[in-house]
């Protein structure tokens, strides 16, 4: 069996932190960029964007970034579709109902589709008479609004009485009969569970003004044994740290995250890390 080098693992991780992933804002103003160019050529400089559909928060996230990047286009007037029908006071027929100065000779029309961790962003400028699709783009991003895990409870309890020693001494049992093989064990199945937490968690870290590594006692991750949650860990910090916004989590989590590394903390001093 290959020997994994805890060293080689964080450094890995801190090089995944330069990676790409998911739509970012660059490829939004590509996506805007795209728009306006193909709206120039069909001799559209009126457009009005809609309400994506799609999940509530996703689909409002990425017309918001739509919505900001087709702003910066020169030459192109966004407007308001919601905010147009409200002043004409009716759904229906509400465009025959607008001045010409401000009618829109074209729609943006997004969609988003949600296929877990998975991401399709789909947006159509549509002409508004015919209802020909002049341009349609497609982008892949991550969810940013997928439901936040709970970090299972753990009954650490009191030190357990000692065990046969095994044969293996890296599983020994540590001082005062604490079982360092089953506290790990514990860990292992823990922070499979709260490993998305946990790369928020240091997403945020790593973001806050002034953060550097060197203010830690040990590099994010190296505490997580299991290989396949220590890689998800690392791509899972690498998107979060990528993205332009701040990787959300409500404050009740980080307490009792910070309070389950707290005691990983404690069984590490005591049974070392491995």
């Amino acid at each position: 069996m290959k020997t994994i080098n805890i060293k080689t693992l964080a450094v890995q991780a801190l090089a995944l932190l330069f990676l790409t992933s998911g739509a970012s804002a660059a490829d939004y103003k590509a996506m805007a960029a795209n728009m306006a160019l193909a709206a120039r050529t069909s001799g559209i400089t009126r457009i009005a964007l809609g309400s994506f559909s799609g999940d509530r928060n996703e689909a409002g996230f990425a017309e918001e970034k739509t919505a900001g990047s087709l702003a910066g286009e020169k030459d192109l007037e966004v407007l308001d579709q919601e905010a147009l029908q409200a002043s004409t006071g009716s759904k229906d027929g509400w465009l025959n109902k607008l001045p010409s100065k401000m009618r829109p000779q074209a729609f943006i029309k997004g969609s988003v589709f949600q296929d877990g961790q998975d991401v399709t962003i789909m947006v159509k400028l549509v002409d508004a008479r015919s209802g020909r699709v002049i341009k349609a783009v497609e982008m892949k991003s991550q969810a940013r609004f997928s439901e936040l895990p709970p970090v299972p409870e753990i009954n650490w309890g009191e030190p357990v009485a000692m065990a046969p020693m095994p044969g293996d001494l890296r599983d020994a049992p540590a001082d005062n009969g604490f079982d360092c093989q089953g506290a790990f064990k514990n860990m292992n199945r823990l922070n499979e569970a709260a490993v998305d937490l946990k790369a928020r968690y240091w997403a945020r870290k790593m973001k806050e003004p002034g953060f550097t590594m060197g203010s830690l006692s040990r590099n994010p991750g190296s505490e997580i044994k299991d290989f396949q949650t220590k890689q998800k860990f690392y791509e899972l910090l690498s998107m979060y740290h990528d993205q332009d916004e701040t990787p959300a989590m409500q404050a009740a989590q980080v307490k009792q995250l910070e309070a389950f590394m707290a005691k990983e903390d404690s069984v590490i001093d005591r049974c070392g890390i491995h």
